[in-house]
């Protein structure tokens, strides 16, 4: 029995990539920045919030770190029983949806602003590439 799970061990050490597929934490899309990756990760705390709201039992992680997050678990003193029934109200539901398309408009904005901020700085570039290539003798040059 031993033997057979060391075997396995071995084979799935041969068989494992040096490096794990997908980004660290640190790693960042390509042309991303970062507050570009903190509006991402809310926006994926709140619809995981919001997919878990309909659960019963306790409250999710995802909607307990919503109430932390915003200050109303704490700031309150809720307890968790408290923090559930606050999970279940209907109007939770509206006001996740509506933080969810705030955050989604911060993030067109955002990428909006870096896209115009891109070409611009490209077109400056180019610009200054033109002028280089195409300037004259100096007008002390002695040519």
């Amino acid at each position: 029995m031993v033997q057979m799970i060391a075997v396995r061990v071995t084979t799935t050490e041969k068989l494992m990539h040096e490096k794990p597929e997908g980004r660290s934490n640190r790693e960042r899309g390509p042309h991303r920045s970062r507050e570009q990756v903190r509006i991402l990760k809310e926006v994926g705390t709140l619809k995981a919030a919001l997919i878990s709201v309909e659960k019963t039992g306790q409250t999710s992680a995802a909607a307990m770190q919503c109430l932390a997050e915003f200050g109303i678990y704490l700031d309150l003193q809720m307890t968790p029983q408290e923090a559930h029934h606050v999970t279940l109200c209907p109007q939770e539901k509206i006001v996740l949806n509506a933080m969810i398309e705030s955050r989604w408009n911060e993030l067109q904005s955002k990428a909006i602003k870096q896209d115009r901020w891109n070409s611009r700085e490209a077109d400056r570039q180019a610009g200054k590439a033109f002028l280089e290539e195409h300037k004259g003798p100096g007008k002390f040059s002695g040519k």
